[in-house]
Protein backbone atom coordinates (compact mmCIF):
# COMPACT_ATOMS: atom_id res chain seq x y z
CA UNK A 1 0.00 0.00 0.00
CA UNK A 2 1.46 3.37 -1.43
CA UNK A 3 0.73 6.28 0.56
CA UNK A 4 0.10 8.27 -2.19
CA UNK A 5 2.76 10.81 -1.98
CA UNK A 6 4.34 11.35 -5.34
CA UNK A 7 8.17 11.13 -6.03
CA UNK A 8 9.67 13.94 -7.98
CA UNK A 9 12.86 13.84 -9.99
CA UNK A 10 15.40 16.70 -10.68
CA UNK A 11 16.89 16.19 -13.63
CA UNK A 12 19.94 18.36 -14.31
CA UNK A 13 20.24 20.09 -17.55
CA UNK A 14 23.72 17.84 -18.54
CA UNK A 15 21.41 15.25 -17.86
CA UNK A 16 18.57 15.87 -19.99
CA UNK A 17 21.26 16.84 -23.08
CA UNK A 18 22.62 13.38 -22.58
CA UNK A 19 19.02 11.91 -22.69
CA UNK A 20 18.25 14.18 -25.57
CA UNK A 21 21.22 12.72 -27.69
CA UNK A 22 20.63 9.48 -26.84
CA UNK A 23 17.08 9.42 -28.34
CA UNK A 24 18.41 11.22 -31.67
CA UNK A 25 21.11 8.20 -31.74
CA UNK A 26 18.78 6.02 -31.41
CA UNK A 27 16.12 7.40 -33.84
CA UNK A 28 13.91 7.54 -31.16
CA UNK A 29 12.07 10.34 -32.91
CA UNK A 30 8.43 10.59 -31.01
CA UNK A 31 10.18 10.62 -27.60
CA UNK A 32 12.24 13.34 -28.20
CA UNK A 33 9.82 15.46 -29.77
CA UNK A 34 7.57 14.44 -26.57
CA UNK A 35 10.47 15.34 -24.23
CA UNK A 36 11.06 18.81 -25.50
CA UNK A 37 7.77 19.79 -25.98
CA UNK A 38 7.28 18.77 -22.38
CA UNK A 39 9.35 18.66 -19.32
CA UNK A 40 12.21 19.55 -21.04
CA UNK A 41 11.11 22.73 -22.99
CA UNK A 42 12.79 24.02 -19.85
CA UNK A 43 15.65 23.85 -21.94
CA UNK A 44 14.79 26.56 -24.43
CA UNK A 45 15.42 29.46 -22.35
CA UNK A 46 18.85 27.90 -20.51
CA UNK A 47 21.13 30.81 -19.68
CA UNK A 48 23.42 28.65 -22.22
CA UNK A 49 23.19 29.73 -25.70
CA UNK A 50 24.88 26.25 -26.44
CA UNK A 51 22.06 25.01 -24.72
CA UNK A 52 19.31 26.80 -26.20
CA UNK A 53 21.48 25.75 -29.75
CA UNK A 54 21.15 22.11 -29.09
CA UNK A 55 17.29 22.50 -28.30
CA UNK A 56 16.78 24.25 -31.38
CA UNK A 57 18.44 21.80 -33.26
CA UNK A 58 16.64 19.17 -31.54
CA UNK A 59 13.86 20.18 -32.11
CA UNK A 60 14.51 20.58 -35.85
CA UNK A 61 15.32 16.85 -35.84
CA UNK A 62 12.54 15.74 -33.86
CA UNK A 63 10.50 17.62 -37.04
CA UNK A 64 12.20 16.52 -39.52
CA UNK A 65 12.64 12.80 -38.28
CA UNK A 66 8.98 12.86 -37.91
CA UNK A 67 7.68 13.72 -41.25
CA UNK A 68 10.68 10.74 -42.54
CA UNK A 69 8.11 8.16 -40.16
CA UNK A 70 5.06 9.73 -41.87
CA UNK A 71 5.87 9.00 -45.07
CA UNK A 72 7.82 5.19 -44.01
CA UNK A 73 6.00 4.96 -40.44
CA UNK A 74 6.30 4.61 -37.17
CA UNK A 75 9.70 3.68 -35.76
CA UNK A 76 11.08 3.79 -39.49
CA UNK A 77 13.65 5.87 -37.70
CA UNK A 78 14.72 3.49 -34.92
CA UNK A 79 18.68 2.48 -34.96
CA UNK A 80 17.15 -1.53 -34.22
CA UNK A 81 21.20 -2.23 -33.32
CA UNK A 82 20.97 0.16 -30.32
CA UNK A 83 21.20 -2.03 -26.95
CA UNK A 84 17.87 -0.87 -25.55
CA UNK A 85 15.94 -1.92 -28.72
CA UNK A 86 18.37 -4.76 -29.50
CA UNK A 87 17.18 -6.14 -25.82
CA UNK A 88 13.49 -5.16 -26.14
CA UNK A 89 13.54 -7.30 -29.18
CA UNK A 90 15.12 -10.23 -27.28
CA UNK A 91 12.02 -9.90 -24.85
CA UNK A 92 9.49 -9.66 -27.64
CA UNK A 93 8.54 -6.06 -26.10
CA UNK A 94 8.85 -4.29 -29.32
CA UNK A 95 6.27 -3.69 -31.77
CA UNK A 96 6.68 -5.70 -34.88
CA UNK A 97 5.28 -3.29 -37.14
CA UNK A 98 7.84 -0.80 -36.06
CA UNK A 99 10.72 -2.83 -36.26
CA UNK A 100 9.00 -4.07 -40.13
CA UNK A 101 9.56 0.23 -40.51
CA UNK A 102 12.68 0.90 -39.60
CA UNK A 103 14.08 -2.48 -41.25
CA UNK A 104 12.46 -0.54 -44.34
CA UNK A 105 13.97 2.22 -43.92
CA UNK A 106 17.22 1.44 -43.44
CA UNK A 107 17.23 -1.16 -46.40
CA UNK A 108 16.31 1.83 -48.35
CA UNK A 109 18.60 4.03 -46.85
CA UNK A 110 21.93 2.08 -46.49
CA UNK A 111 24.58 3.41 -43.95
CA UNK A 112 22.57 6.27 -42.57
CA UNK A 113 23.26 7.20 -39.36
CA UNK A 114 20.50 9.16 -37.40
CA UNK A 115 21.77 12.25 -36.32
CA UNK A 116 21.39 15.78 -37.24
CA UNK A 117 24.36 15.84 -40.02
CA UNK A 118 22.73 13.02 -41.94
CA UNK A 119 19.26 13.83 -41.55
CA UNK A 120 19.03 17.73 -41.80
Amino acid sequence: MTDGSRKFYITSEAEKLEVLASLELSGSVRTLDRLLRSSYAVLATSTSEEVRAKYARWLEVARTGLAIEAEWGEGALLDLNDPIFVDMRARGEMNPVRIGNAEAYAAAHPGREFSSPSLL
